[in-house]
Order: structure tokens, then C-alpha cells, then sequence
């Protein structure tokens, strides 16, 4: 005979907790830091359900992350085929449009402009954006000679028909959060990112070993709590179509910099909407993919239960080819 396990209810009770704020959390917080700890600190727990709750067994063992039904997402996956890539977005009006990947590469190829040139004018357009009154702050990390020995190699690799892809000598910014070379991580914080990194995050390799023009890292709402983009300190970034309103966070820096024009493409990160939200205020497009799509080695563990690495870009086109 057929038997089923027994059927598993929830306990709904209320916790019995005082509601604290102002002076009365106040003085809570300094019982509970004074030798009165022992005494309170049991009967919170208890009355909170912590006690009940480490008593229990559970016969399941505890999940980690996302189970992927289709198979494993990163492990083996393979990669879009060039001829299946996104054609460039067709353009409507003779209004004003983004310059896309497909743009830059176009100009490239048929010597309109070069890496080298373009590295100049981003770097002068940053600069600028940041002695503006008030400053952009979408770019807060600039190794003026390590953008420029890229767009050299990128410039001469297109010259002899060798370009690494569709994205050799496209600028792209790096959202403060992910590893870059020779940057320091700080997550937007005053305590992180003591030392240089010593080795790129697996999306900003990816990203340079294609020949991207990685022009540094952008700000962002400092350690990603929060959906504005304040950050006090690098300086709260400015929303490019309105310089008095928020960029949205906490991917702030990437959002501003690409509704800037100062690159078509920039890599976020989004935990609870951080890549999605800045897109929106910004007027671009932004793209948090599934769960384990896009490696996160290499960015600061903020939330790696829900983290997702992922591109901000001025076109569906764009966000697709990032």
C-alpha cells in the first residue's frame, strides 16, 4: 500500500516583538551591547521563533541556488554563432540615435574614424562630463595610458584585417562592482577595493579578449543598496536627460554613461533591479539574463543568491550582442 508523507503546515503566529524606533531602539541597542545582553538576548530569540527554529530537523537537505531544469546554463554552453548575431536596430526619423556596436565597427572598417581617435574623444568627453557644473560622475575611474595602449592595439589589428570581432575597439564601461585590470574594486564604498586587481572577472575578460576599449569603471549606489544611485562617496551620479533626477541604481555609472554616448555598451549588475531600474530612468535598454547565464567571477558577492551580471546598452541590438 501506497503511503504519503504527512502533510507540512505553516506556523502563522505573530511574533511577539515590541515595535521600536527613535529613542526606545536606541536604548534597545545599548542594553543589548551592555552585560544585560545575557539576560535579554535569549528571550528575543525565543519570542522571535530563532529557538524554535534551530531546534528543528528538516530531512530535505537545503538548497544554495536556482536548480536550472534545463540543463546546466554555464558549463558547456556554447556560444552564438557570428552569422546568428543581431543585425544593426533599424532607425526611424533623421532624429537624433545612439551610435551602436555595428556603428563603430562600420566606421572602423571603412576608415572613418579609429580606435585610437575614439579613445581620445572618450577620454576628453569624460573629463568633461566630470568638470561639468554639476559633474556627470558616470565614469569615476580613468587609466588614461591603458585606454590608449588598447585602442593602438585595436587600431592596428583593424588596419591589417585581423579585428577580433564586432567589438574590437568599442568603448565599453565596467561597472564598479566587477574586477578590471589595473582598477581597484570598491563597490562604490570608502573600505573596499584597497589593492588593484590582479585579474579581470570573467565577463570583463570575455569583453577584452573580443577587443572592447574598456574605458573604466562606473559608478554605482554605493555596495548596490539601493535604487537611486546615491553615493557619497564618489559623488551621487547626474541623470543625463535631467540633471536634477536620479540615474536609478544601483547600476548608476553604466546608465549614465551610455545615456551620456560616452559608450554604447556598459556591464551592470542587478540584484533586486539594479541593472533594470537605472535602464528605465536613463531612457536605455538594460538586460538582467537568467540566473548562472553570465559567470560572476570576478564581481563583489553583494547578493549571489539573486546576483546576475549583465549588459546596459542604447539598443535591444546592442544588449543582445553584450
Amino acid at each position: 500500500m501506497k503511503t504519503h508523507p504527512p502533510e507540512r503546515t505553516y506556523d502563522l503566529r505573530t511574533i511577539n516583538l515590541p515595535s521600536l524606533a527613535g529613542t526606545k531602539l536606541r536604548l534597545a541597542v545599548e542594553l543589548l551591547d551592555s552585560p544585560l545582553r545575557r539576560f535579554l538576548l535569549p528571550r528575543l530569540l525565543r519570542e522571535a521563533g530563532i529557538t524554535w527554529l534551530r531546534s528543528q530537523v528538516f530531512a530535505d537537505p537545503p538548497t544554495f541556488a536556482p536548480r536550472h531544469w534545463g540543463g546546466p546554463a554555464q558549463a558547456g554552453a556554447m556560444a552564438v554563432p557570428q552569422n546568428e548575431w543581431p543585425e544593426s536596430s533599424a532607425e526611424s526619423g533623421t532624429g537624433f540615435h545612439f551610435a551602436s556596436v555595428h556603428d563603430y565597427a562600420r566606421a572602423y572598417q571603412e576608415n572613418i574614424t579609429s580606435p585610437e581617435d575614439v579613445a581620445n574623444r572618450v577620454l576628453q568627453a569624460i573629463t568633461a562630463s566630470n568638470e561639468a557644473s554639476p559633474p556627470l560622475r558616470a565614469v569615476i575611474a580613468v587609466n588614461r595610458d591603458d585606454v590608449l595602449r588598447q585602442a593602438e592595439g585595436a587600431t592596428k589589428r583593424i588596419r591589417a584585417g585581423v579585428a577580433l570581432g564586432i567589438f574590437d575597439g568599442v568603448p565599453v564601461g565596467v561597472k564598479d562592482e566587477v574586477d578590471m585590470v589595473p582598477f581597484p574594486t570598491t563597490a562604490g564604498t570608502a573600505f573596499l577595493g584597497r589593492q588593484q586587481a590582479t585579474t579581470d572577472a570573467t565577463v570583463v575578460a570575455r569583453l577584452r579578449s573580443a577587443g572592447a576599449l574598456l574605458i573604466g569603471k562606473t559608478n554605482m549606489h554605493e555596495i548596490g543598496i539601493g535604487v537611486t544611485g546615491l553615493n557619497p562617496i564618489h559623488g551621487t551620479p547626474r541623470n543625463p536627460y535631467a540633471i536634477d533626477r536620479h540615474t536609478g541604481g544601483s547600476s548608476s555609472g553604466s546608465a549614465a554613461a551610455v545615456a551620456a554616448g560616452l559608450c554604447p555598451v556598459a556591464i551592470a549588475a542587478d540584484g533586486g533591479g539594479s541593472i533594470r531600474i537605472p535602464a528605465a530612468l536613463c531612457g536605455v535598454v538594460g538586460l538582467k539574463p537568467t540566473y548562472g547565464r553570465i559567470s560572476e567571477h570576478g564581481a563583489v558577492p553583494l547578493c549571489w543568491s539573486v546576483a546576475h551580471i549583465g549588459p546596459i546598452a542604447a539598443s535591444v541590438a546592442d544588449t543582445a550582442l553584450g
